[in-house]
């Protein structure tokens, strides 16, 4: 009798070891409900196989608060949370419900919040009471109020919904909005900086005036987001032409004379770019006279090699210049990063940041702030915001190489 019992045991535990490996689960629903201060509460809902004893459910918004998670009759099920969501016990249950907090679904630009969230499912979206729309990455399914609650319903995909907080201090945000744009500008243009955010601050302006807030705050936050922009093209326009004088100076220092008036010739062209506020040419004019200053030769005493240097040295800055982007080193070393040490160290990292910091590690531990900002569509003005704030928190570190920004991963988070 206790071979017999003993044999069937083993017989369920055989048959139920697949069923613990298995993960599968149908996504339902996601409802995402937003309060005034970007706090989100997630309610997600999918169906189960009864069969499996535990799933893998995976969620938005790490870091979760007050993660609650229930069968499909409303009774708590066992579950921990991971570092993509949750690790449930459902054996014999046919669906679950998982309910929580987050902060790492919001983000704010000025008076502007941005709801971002991925979803496998159709969602739902409701935003604090009296809020206003502003922008929408996709066409809604649906879109109403419900309790003074604007929501809208999305289909699975990357959803983001801009908003206003209420409709009742729309002018005072816009006010605000078109004061700090003011500001800005004005900050940057006192450094000698010229900028083309004029034409969209007085765009604003005009908005403003003829009670279209909405409109005001959208182009005030554009105004002063292309003024950032130029502040950092004419930062690193002058930061080349300070490195191509020096590269100038080093050759005739050194009796290099050959291909430095060349260099020169550059080098002017770009202080003359850099006055007009075309500081991404005078970048470039200023990449191809370091180049050529750091081409530059001693005289030979037959003229027909000096004619021939000189032909080269104009031949390999064209060269350059149209079949190279400027400025561009080896390529970064490889090394291994250790993300779960990242995410421990910071669980209120925002997801965007946390695709940027992975998207790092899987290229090898460096990349240069460009290829970033390609890889994830930013503009330069976010990119520079988001590796500032990765800075801060010392789990990036950032120098210049070649004339450009080369991010790598802090040395205490590499293996």
């Amino acid at each position: 009798m206790k071979l017999k019992a003993a044999l069937l045991l083993s017989t369920l535990a055989l048959l139920l070891v697949p069923a613990i490996q298995a993960q599968d689960y149908t996504p339902k629903s996601l409802s995402l409900l937003v309060y005034n201060d970007g706090v989100v509460q997630v309610d997600y809902e999918a169906e189960t196989d009864p069969s499996l004893v535990r799933i893998e459910v995976e969620l938005p918004g790490f870091p979760y608060e007050s993660l609650l998670v229930v069968d499909q009759d409303g009774l708590p099920l066992d579950a921990s949370v991971t570092d993509e969501g949750a690790s449930v016990d459902t054996l014999g249950s046919t669906g679950v419900v998982v309910t929580y907090l987050t902060s790492s679904l919001t983000s704010k630009a000025g008076a502007i919040w941005t709801v971002n969230v991925t979803s496998t499912t159709t969602a739902s979206v409701a935003l604090p009471q009296g809020s206003i729309i502003v922008n929408l990455s996709e066409v809604p399914v649906e879109i109403g109020t419900n309790d003074d609650r604007p929501y809208v319903r999305m289909l699975p995909g990357d959803i983001s919904v801009s908003y206003i907080t209420s409709v009742f201090d729309a002018r005072a945000k816009a006010e605000e909005a078109l004061a700090d744009a003011e500001q800005q500008i004005q900050a940057i243009t006192d450094g000698g900086i010229i900028v083309e955010a004029l034409d969209l601050l007085q765009q604003a302006s005009e908005a403003f005036d003829l009670g279209d807030y909405t409109t005001a705050i959208q182009l005030a936050a554009q105004a002063e987001d292309a003024a950032d922009e130029a502040a950092a093209d004419a930062s690193q326009a002058q930061d080349m032409m300070e490195a191509a004088g020096l590269a100038v100076s080093e050759a005739e220092s050194e009796g290099r004379t050959k291909g430095v008036d060349v260099a020169e010739q550059l080098l002017a062209q770009a202080a003359a770019a850099y006055e007009t506020g075309d500081y991404e040419s005078a970048y470039d004019h200023a990449y191809q006279s370091q180049i050529a200053a750091l081409n530059a030769e001693k005289p030979q005493s037959l003229t027909v090699y000096v004619l021939v240097a000189v032909i080269l040295i104009i031949g390999a800055a064209l060269y350059n210049r149209l079949s190279k982007k400027p400025g561009k080193p080896p390529a970064p070393k490889h090394m291994k990063v250790d993300l779960e040490a990242i995410f421990h160290d910071h669980p209120t990292l925002r997801m965007d940041d946390r695709e940027v910091i992975r998207y790092i590690a899987e290229s090898g531990g460096e990349l240069f702030s460009n290829e970033i900002r390609e890889r994830f569509d930013l503009p330069r003005t976010s990119a520079w915001r988001m590796l500032r704030r990765l800075e801060g928190l010392e789990i990036i570190e950032e120098r210049k190489v070649g004339g450009q920004s080369l991010v790598n991963i802090n040395r205490r988070y590499q293996r």
